[in-house]
């Protein structure tokens, strides 16, 4: 009776154990040049709300005294849900009738796990395209 129990016991534990595979959402960085000093910065938009966006800006190492030296702006999107977007990345004064000068596309795939897919990316300078970062999807 008790290797009964036993094994009734093992086998709900086994089925419960598989049913509740946790996974971790994948992360996505972008890493692009970026100068405040000049009013510009990237904006983030997104065709569907898919990711949680955030944005941290380190300004490269120069001569002490310089200013207007630019730096490096570090776009982290960590997903929220499944679904697919389009993530738009605009460089832009971000005040009312600002200039644009580039502007970079991003079209992500987000599985029920949580797992990111990119599929397309394209740029779309105002005088020309100019270079789209590799995301980093960890």
């Amino acid at each position: 009776m008790k290797k009964i129990l036993l094994m009734a016991l093992a086998a709900v534990l086994v089925f419960s154990a598989c049913g509740k595979v946790q996974t971790v959402p994948q992360r996505v960085t972008i890493s692009l040049e970026s100068n405040p000093t000049t009013g510009y910065s990237w904006q983030v938009s997104q065709s569907e709300e898919l990711f949680q966006a955030e944005s941290v800006y380190t300004e490269s190492v120069h001569e002490e005294g310089l200013t207007g030296a630019g730096g490096t702006e570090v776009i982290t999107l960590t997903p929220l849900k499944p679904g697919k977007t389009e993530v738009t990345l605009t460089y832009a004064r971000p005040w009312e009738g600002g200039e644009q000068a580039d502007q970079l596309v991003y079209t992500f795939t987000v599985d029920r796990n949580l797992q990111v897919k990119m599929t397309d990316a394209y740029s779309m300078g105002v005088e020309e395209p100019i270079a789209t970062p590799a995301p980093v999807i960890q």
